[in-house]
C-alpha cells in the first residue's frame, strides 16, 4: 500500500511482506542514513497510548508489517493477502530466508542474554547461511550498558541488526540511537521466544483476548472522541 495511516494518533506506514521485501532490497547497498523495520502487535499500540517514547518509535519507523490482524482492522484496512501474512507469519520467514540468500553480515541483540543466545542458536541450525558476526544484550537504558552496545555494533559494522524484545527496551534504544549506530538495516522482531522456543511454547489464549478487547475499545474510543471534536 502507498501512504501513512493512522492509529490512535500515531502516523505509520503499514506495509505487505512483499512490499518489505522490495525496500530492503533497496537499502542493502546505499550509504545513507539507517533504515527501521518493525513488527507492529496490539500490546505495543496499547503501550505507546501511556508511552511517549514508543509512540515515537512507532511513528519513527521506516516501514512497519502488523503482527495482529486486528491492526489492519484499526486502520480502516481491508486486505486479505495481507491477513493471510499476518496469520502464517509470512514476515519473520521471508526476513530470514531474504538474509540467508543475501549471505550478509548481521548482528544479533536480545532483551537478555537467553533472548540473544536463543536467537543464534535457532538461526544457526534453520539457517546456516546467515552470517552473525555477533551477539549481545540490553536489558536497560543505563548509558553505560548502552555505550557498550553501540561500540559493539560500530565495532563489527554489521549490515543488518535483528533486535528481539519483550518490553520495548530496544525498541526505545534503536529510536534514540538510529544517527549513531554504524548499520544499514534494522529489523525490531518484538517478542522472538515463539520463534526459538518452537512449539513448546503455547501462547496464552485468554491473554491475547483480553489483549484483543483491550485494543479495540481504546481504537473505538479514539474513534468516537475524534468525531466528536
Amino acid at each position: 500500500m502507498n501512504g501513512k495511516v493512522e492509529i490512535m494518533g500515531i502516523s505509520l506506514d503499514i506495509c505487505s511482506v512483499e512490499e518489505i521485501m522490495e525496500s530492503i532490497n533497496v537499502h542493502w547497498n546505499q550509504e545513507e542514513s539507517l533504515s527501521t523495520y518493525g513488527a507492529l502487535t496490539m500490546k505495543l499500540f496499547v503501550e505507546a497510548q501511556k508511552d511517549p517514547e514508543l509512540k515515537a518509535y512507532i511513528e519513527m519507523l521506516d516501514k512497519a508489517v502488523p503482527d495482529d490482524t486486528e491492526i489492519l482492522w484499526a486502520a480502516g484496512l481491508h486486505d486479505s493477502e495481507m491477513e493471510e501474512e499476518i496469520t502464517q507469519h509470512g514476515f519473520i520467514g521471508t526476513l530470514f530466508w531474504l538474509l540467508a540468500q543475501y549471505k550478509n553480515r548481521i548482528f544479533i541483540l536480545g532483551e537478555d542474554q537467553e533472548d540473544a543466545e536463543g536467537m543464534f542458536r535457532y538461526l544457526k541450525e534453520k539457517y546456516p547461511e546467515i552470517v552473525i558476526t555477533g551477539r549481545d544484550s540490553l536489558l536497560t537504558g543505563e548509558t553505560d550498558q548502552v555505550d557498550r552496545v553501540i561500540n559493539e555494533i560500530n565495532a563489527l559494522s554489521p549490515q543488518a541488526v535483528l533486535s528481539c524484545s519483550r518490553t520495548y527496551e530496544l525498541e526505545k534504544f534503536v529510536s534514540k540511537n538510529r544517527k549513531i549506530v554504524n548499520t544499514r538495516v534494522w529489523f525490531s522482531l518484538g517478542n522472538c521466544q515463539e520463534i526459538w522456543k518452537g512449539p513448546g511454547l503455547k501462547p496464552a489464549w485468554l491473554g491475547k483476548i483480553m489483549e484483543k478487547n483491550i485494543f479495540k475499545k481504546m481504537v473505538s474510543s479514539y474513534k468516537e472522541e475524534k468525531k466528536e471534536i
